[in-house]
């Protein structure tokens, strides 16, 4: 005798109720909302990892430079006849960028207008080309900034008649930049009441408008550990105010940012500051991390609280934007004598 099973009623299936259902979504969007600043912190985390390890990359490449030359290489240089050279470029062949760096001839300038003016095509095109090469050792993970910006030097800039003309070029971005010294307002905030011999960098401009000679580890009488090389600015032509783009800044500056590996400018960066809100004043202000990126002004970076600074022994440091201005500047200069306090 076969007994069939008895059916189940529709009616009477267990079902989600809209009130579990909404139950179940909260609990979802509580535990994602745990977890994403943690997975946030995490991948932070990392990215710094990696902008610390670029810095101690660079500072091999100075070294094993200075070992060479018995200098570091010069921050940046330009002649009147146009020719340019800066940090990154020396530094090419010291990061296994060999093929790179025998690319750019140096006997004639990167500019789009360099051809008009009398220097070779093919040249003028093979170091136009050079210069867009994204190269990661150049680059924060951090930054959200795009790889190749746009860059102009105005006519007249440097002095009368120099350039002849408006000169323009694209280079791939540098995070890093030369630090050159301490000036205008926040120079003042910072030394106020203290003596000042020397406000300048680790890195000499050369050749026209600078000094004759390189940096020697035995100019750096403040100590190499005391002592910036490079320091971290976002990169490319935008303005920062804070992490917006200013875009009146940026219109009117950015060109002349210097934020290229290729820009002769990444090598030119005394620092003025700026309000605390990231806005420009001509004489500087009071913040010199994390308001600003514009050149002569301030560091900035995406990392939550500071930015990161390759010493001229070859360590990294990082730097709070909460830093006394006396404690920054004696980093900043490699011959003034300061103590430096925390």
């Amino acid at each position: 005798m076969i007994t069939l099973a008895r059916a189940v009623p529709l009616s009477s299936r267990r079902a989600f109720t809209l009130v579990e259902l909404l139950v179940v979504i909260a609990i979802i969007g509580v535990l994602v909302a745990l977890l994403l600043p943690a997975v946030q912190q995490a991948r932070e985390a990392a990215r710094r990892m990696q902008c610390s390890n670029n810095n101690k990359q660079l500072g091999l490449a100075f070294h094993n430079y200075h070992g060479t030359f018995n200098s570091f290489p010069f921050s940046w240089n330009i002649t009147t006849d146009l020719n340019g050279s800066n940090w990154p470029i020396q530094l090419l062949p010291f990061l296994e960028q060999s093929a790179l760096s025998n690319q750019i001839d140096s006997r004639v300038p990167a500019f789009n207008e360099a051809s008009s003016l009398g220097f070779p095509a093919a040249a003028v095109d093979a170091n136009l080309a050079a210069i867009k090469t994204p190269l990661p050792m150049f680059m924060c993970p951090s930054c959200p900034e795009k790889e190749l910006h746009d860059y102009k030097v105005p006519q007249g800039a440097l002095s009368s008649g120099v350039p002849p003309t408006d000169l323009s070029w694209t280079s791939a971005r540098s995070d890093y930049c030369a630090v050159s010294g301490v000036f205008k307002d926040f120079a003042t905030l910072a030394y106020a009441g203290a003596s000042s011999t020397s406000r300048s960098g680790a890195l000499k401009q050369t050749g026209y408008g600078g000094e004759s000679t390189a940096t020697r580890l035995a100019d750096i009488t403040d100590g190499t550990s005391n002592t910036f090389l490079i320091g971290e600015r976002v990169g490319g032509s935008n303005v920062y105010r804070k992490r917006v783009v200013d875009t009146t800044l940026t219109q009117n500056l950015g060109p002349t940012q210097g934020g290229g590996w290729g820009d002769v400018l990444i090598g030119e960066h005394w620092v003025a500051g700026t309000l605390y809100d990231g806005s420009y004043t001509s004489d500087g202000g009071p913040c010199a991390i994390n308001c600003s990126n514009l050149r002569t002004h301030g560091f900035m970076s995406f990392h939550p609280g500071g930015a990161m600074f390759l010493m001229c022994d070859g360590s990294v440091q990082f730097n709070s934007s909460t830093v006394a201005a006396h404690t920054f500047a004696s980093r900043i200069t490699r011959a003034n004598g300061e103590v430096i306090s925390e």
